[in-house]
């Protein structure tokens, strides 16, 4: 699996009322750290009652001005019995999609309130140290989220984390081996299996799935080059020239409406026709998707010994380029690339054609 980087570790303002250990365990404390700062347990009933400090679990609290994020929430977790942080307390340090909800591994029984507790035996090569923190590493992290999370979670986590470039389905399915023996092992293996197409969102995921029952020849978040722009599409049926789009609350706003009728415009010139789907087509109209595609695919695959009507026609001036979008290209970068016109052949001029079906 590729190294992960810890997320950035805010600085805590200077000047809090907080023992001189808060300010290396990312803002959270003991109170018994707070006692032997010279803190005494009337005085700090007083700062709790007043709301400047906060209770964030057990016997740890931080200042209300010091940041809440997954470094203090670590350090929460550490603090309450020297637990190790993992599954999603570890993941959000490793810059993944979870919750808020704090873990922590134990050998010996503990039950503090507010924190899952994972009896286990975490072997070296499991473990890593990051910031004064003793912590599960990338691939363990990710193979315990991808087995003990609710299956629509463990796909947000690797969606995003695709999206992100910071996984990839090779990554996935390393986790997905590492499980084997463990509960949630088939759980772990039908996500990254599932997830080979480098789907970038939860809607694509979906799609994904329902397009299997299409045929073949399609490629996932491709990125293609028409008359030197670049443009990111969700899928390419690369034998006819089909791009589908998919229209997903996150990505797809009031202020993306024009954005994506001028990709459209780029695209149907190019001689691609594009059909685009928004999440309520893909749930709960899956069979009218698979419907409409097909239809599509039929006119626009040529019979035998006809002239293919795609974008590889040998007769155009602009030729089209595409590739699958390599890892470490995110959608948004691709797109923000994408300034330059198609450059459109005149009416009558070789390679011209209707951008109708």
């Amino acid at each position: 699996m590729r190294t992960l980087a810890v997320v950035p570790r805010p600085p805590i303002p200077v000047g809090l009322a907080i023992p001189p250990d808060a300010v290396a365990q990312a803002g959270a404390f003991t109170r018994s750290q707070a006692r032997r700062a010279g803190w005494s347990d009337a005085r700090q009933r007083t700062l709790l009652r007043n709301g400047v400090w906060v209770p964030v679990v057990g016997s740890v609290v931080r200042h209300r001005d010091a940041p809440d994020g997954p470094w203090m929430r670590a350090w929460a977790v550490h603090l309450t019995g020297g637990l190790i942080p993992c599954h999603a307390t570890a993941g959000r340090l490793w810059g993944l999609v979870v919750g808020e909800d704090l873990h922590g591994s134990a050998r010996r029984p503990i039950e503090p309130r507010g924190i899952h507790i994972h009896r286990s035996e975490l072997p070296g090569s499991d473990l890593v140290a990051v910031g004064g923190l003793v912590v599960t590493s990338p691939l363990r992290t990710v193979a315990d989220l991808l087995r003990g999370l609710p299956v629509a979670d463990s796909i947000r986590l690797a969606t995003a984390a695709m999206r992100d470039s910071l996984l990839d389905p090779a990554d996935l399915s390393e986790a997905a081996r590492s499980c084997r023996g463990r509960t949630g092992a088939g759980r772990a293996r039908m996500v990254a299996r599932t997830c080979a197409g480098r789907p970038f969102s939860p809607l694509e995921w979906r799609f994904h799935q329902l397009l299997a029952r299409s045929g073949q020849g399609w490629t996932f978040n491709v990125l293609l080059t028409i008359g030197g722009a670049s443009l990111v599409v969700d899928a390419l049926h690369v034998p006819s020239g089909t791009v589908v789009e998919l229209d997903g609350r996150a990505f797809h706003g009031d202020d993306r409406f024009q954005a994506d009728r001028t990709r459209d415009q780029r695209l149907l010139a190019a001689g691609h026709v594009v059909i685009r789907f928004t999440w309520e087509d893909v749930e709960r109209r899956p069979e009218d998707v698979l419907d409409t595609i097909r239809r599509v695919l039929a006119r626009r695959i040529p019979v035998p010994g006809s002239t293919p009507p795609h974008p590889t026609h040998p007769g155009r001036q602009d030729p089209i380029e595409f590739r699958s979008l390599r890892p470490q290209q995110t959608r948004r970068d691709s797109v923000s690339r994408s300034r330059e016109q198609t450059r459109i052949p005149a009416p009558g001029a070789p390679g011209a054609r209707s951008a109708g079906l």
